[in-house]
C-alpha cells in the first residue's frame, strides 16, 4: 500500500510540477521587459492557426535540443530521437526529433510507448536530461532575474503554487533523486503509472550539469523564420 501511495504521489507531483513549469514559461515569454526565451537565443515559430498553446520555441541545450509549447515539451538527443512530455499527463512517449516547426501534439506522431528494454532505457535517458535542463533553467532564472521575479510570476496564477518559487529548481532535482527509491524492480508497463515510473526511477543516476553548462543558448536559427 505504501509503495502504491508513493507512486501515486510521485506522478501527481510530476504532473503538477510540469503544469506549473509550462505556465511559468508562458509568463517568461510575455515578460514586459523582454521575452526571456528569445533573450536566451531560442527561436520562436508562431502558428498560422491562432491559439495560446501553439507557438513553438526551440533551442540547443548543450548536446540536446528542446522544444517548448503550451501543451508540453520535447527533449531530443542526437541519434536517440526525442521524448514528449504532454501537459497534464507526464506520460513519456518517444518521438522523432522535429525537422520542422510543429504546432499541435498530433503533428509529433507517431508516438512510441517505451515497452521494450531498449526503448525504456532511451526514454529514461531523455527524461533525465529534460529534468536536469529544467532544473538548470530555474537556477538560471533565480540567479539572473532573482527569486522575486518567479515569486511575482506565480502570484498572478489562478491556483496555488505546486511548489514555491525558491524551490522549483530543487523540486526537479528532488523528483529525480526520489524516483529511484520507488521500486527495486521495473514497474509494469500496463499499469497506470508504468511508463512514468520507468522513465523517472533512474533519473538520479545521471549527475546534474555544472552551472556553467546548465543552458547553452542556440546561436543560430535551425529553420527559416516564417
Amino acid at each position: 500500500m505504501t509503495t502504491r501511495r508513493t507512486r501515486t504521489d510521485l506522478r501527481r507531483r510530476a504532473v503538477a510540477l510540469l503544469d506549473q513549469q509550462l505556465w511559468c514559461w508562458g509568463r517568461d515569454v510575455a515578460r514586459p521587459e523582454g521575452n526571456v526565451l528569445l533573450g536566451l537565443g531560442m527561436c520562436r515559430y508562431p502558428s498560422a492557426v491562432p491559439g495560446p498553446d501553439r507557438t513553438a520555441y526551440t533551442g540547443r541545450t548543450g548536446n540536446g535540443v528542446v522544444w517548448l509549447w503550451g501543451f508540453g515539451l520535447v527533449y531530443c538527443f542526437p541519434n536517440l530521437g526525442g521524448v514528449f512530455l504532454r501537459r497534464y499527463g507526464f506520460d513519456p512517449v518517444l518521438v522523432e526529433e522535429p525537422r520542422r516547426p510543429v504546432h499541435a501534439p498530433e503533428h509529433l506522431a507517431p508516438f512510441v510507448r517505451p515497452t521494450a528494454a531498449r526503448q525504456r532505457a532511451t526514454a529514461g535517458e531523455l527524461v533525465r536530461a529534460a529534468a536536469a535542463w529544467i532544473a538548470g533553467y530555474e537556477h538560471w532564472i533565480a540567479e539572473s532575474l532573482g527569486t522575486t521575479y518567479r515569486e511575482a510570476t506565480l502570484a498572478t496564477r489562478d491556483k496555488p503554487p505546486t511548489v514555491p518559487a525558491k524551490e522549483m529548481a530543487r523540486s526537479w532535482e528532488h523528483l529525480a533523486k526520489k524516483s529511484v527509491r520507488l521500486s527495486d524492480t521495473t514497474p509494469s508497463q500496463h499499469g497506470p503509472w508504468g511508463s512514468v515510473l520507468t522513465a523517472l526511477r533512474t533519473l538520479a543516476s545521471v549527475p546534474l550539469p555544472h552551472p556553467r553548462d546548465r543552458y547553452a543558448p542556440n546561436t543560430r536559427k535551425r529553420f527559416p523564420t516564417p
